[in-house]
């Protein structure tokens, strides 16, 4: 009797251990729900609509996949529309902003634009991988130029995208915050304007951080993480060429419209001191009497968190370059 239960035991606990490892396994393949495993269009009861597509990239040598929301009179009109990029942040894709865990972006998107609080546009989101939108070191695959040639060029060529600088805008969160913020200092005739929710901006070079940043678990990550990009060791020259508290200090931002945020609850606000990086960036720009919108909310998270909750204010900023 005690065999049978003792055996009864071993294959429930058996049984649960296969159960937890499929849910592993499942949440792995979609990311523990960061992106969409599927990749078939979204139609949403406005007429607008979300499609998943790719193209050849020149920069990355490779089909590199994108998602586009199209608005909903996109399908009913010849209307050329205004065009966001948004960039994801570390261990997202171009699907995240759809998915349930950060709020369903593409749902907020068409709430605001059906309460005509933005006007029609369209909204493209690229698969960024952890590069940081930036160059390697080696040339071998460029998502800087991915970002900002590759993509504009085909998105204008395969969609009704209103061709110009005025007509296009660049934001992000995160590490796309960083790229986002980046590419528009460095690529300013191609870009209306910036907005960047928590984007991780560093006071500092890696070599001058501070020991606790130094000695946080996530900095030895980081530090291998961006070998690709900037070199082990890091090469300064090419990290102030492409960090936006060196560019903001010498790069021409006349007439670029920017805004970048972060709530004082993010997480990265110790590790490697975001707020105090955005503090200074403000500080720089201020400086240089270069307009611009900084916020900081109290108690707020990072991420597509702080992204749900200010969407509003950082799409209608983008869009006041579209009048």
């Amino acid at each position: 009797m005690r065999y049978r239960f003792g055996l009864a035991l071993l294959l429930a606990c058996v049984s649960v251990v296969e159960l937890c490892s499929w849910q592993s396994l499942a949440a792995a393949q979609d990311g523990g729900g960061r992106r969409r495993a599927e990749r078939v269009p979204i139609e949403l009861p406005s007429g607008a609509r979300v499609e998943f597509s790719a193209f050849d990239s020149l920069g990355l040598r490779e089909e590199r996949e994108f998602s586009v929301y199209l608005p909903p009179t996109y399908g009913k009109s010849r209307r050329q529309y205004p065009t966001i990029y948004f960039l994801h942040g570390l261990n997202n894709d171009h699907t995240s902003w759809t998915v349930d865990r950060y709020g369903q972006i593409h749902e907020q998107l068409d709430r605001l634009i059906a309460q005509k609080k933005i006007p029609e546009i369209m909204m493209v989101h690229p698969k960024g991988d952890n590069s940081f939108y930036t160059n390697y070191v080696d040339g071998s695959r460029k998502y800087e130029d991915f970002v900002a040639d590759d993509l504009i060029r085909h998105v204008e060529k395969a969609y009704r995208a209103r061709p110009g600088a005025r007509w296009r805008a660049i934001g992000g969160t995160s590490m796309g915050g960083f790229g986002a913020l980046k590419i528009a200092f460095k690529h300013r005739n191609r870009y209306s304007g910036t907005a960047a929710h928590s984007p991780i901006v560093f006071l500092a070079d890696p070599a001058q951080m501070s020991d606790q940043t130094k000695n946080s678990g996530r900095f030895e990550w980081f530090t291998r993480m961006i070998a690709p990009m900037f070199g082990n060791p890091v090469d300064l020259e090419r990290w102030r060429a492409n960090n936006p508290l060196d560019l903001a200090k010498t790069a021409s931002l006349a007439g670029l419209r920017i805004y970048f945020d972060y709530g004082t609850a993010d997480r990265y606000n110790q590790s490697i001191g975001l707020g105090q990086g955005l503090k200074a960036l403000d500080a720089v720009l201020t400086e240089r009497r270069v307009p611009h919108t900084f916020k900081e909310h109290p108690n707020e998270p990072h991420g597509w968190e702080l992204v749900s909750l200010h969407l509003a204010e950082s799409l209608a900023f983008l869009c006041e370059s579209f009048k």
